[in-house]
């Protein structure tokens, strides 16, 4: 099972022309990926989230939309180590970082935790929850990529950012 938060107030490019087939590819299209583990360390997050960033690169993000995807990319690496696999040193957070020059970046992050219940995620802006810790994290996330989607349960979730 998994959902895909899409964020109303912007729209998504379409990735080949209308008149492309399926599968057609051209050389502004050529996908780059990027494959690591980082360390189920509170300390490992800031230097990944660095990697990630200099792996977008090549997406043509602006530099506001790079802050947002930093923040992002922090706190799904962050609960993954966190939240996902407890802070257990023999476990690690995979990232998959993909990258569409001029048009998008893809940052997947997976760790080896149970999951979670992400439909079962509070508005923390409500009044009733205001005051209460914790459950900002994927309201940030939601906020701040073009596409939100968790999937095994909890234990992936895939940002993507395209490029306005």
């Amino acid at each position: 099972m998994h959902r895909v938060v899409r964020r109303p107030a912007r729209q998504t490019r379409r990735l080949r022309p209308r008149n492309a087939a399926p599968g057609a590819s051209t050389a502004s299209a050529a996908h780059r990926t990027v494959r690591f583990r980082m360390a189920s360390r509170r300390s490992a997050v800031a230097p990944t989230v660095e990697r990630v960033l200099v792996a977008v690169k090549d997406a043509g993000l602006s530099q506001d939309q790079v802050h947002d995807l930093a923040v992002a990319v922090a706190e799904a690496l962050s609960n993954a180590a966190v939240h996902g696999n407890a802070l257990r040193p023999e476990s690690s957070v995979r990232v998959v970082v993909e990258v569409t020059p001029r048009r998008r970046a893809v940052v997947d992050v997976k760790d080896s935790g149970q999951g979670f219940d992400f439909g079962a995620i509070s508005d923390p802006t409500e009044s009733s929850r205001i005051l209460i810790p914790g459950g900002r994290g994927v309201f940030l996330m939601r906020r701040l990529v073009d596409e939100l989607e968790f999937s095994d349960h909890g234990s992936r979730v895939r940002l993507v950012m395209e490029r306005r």
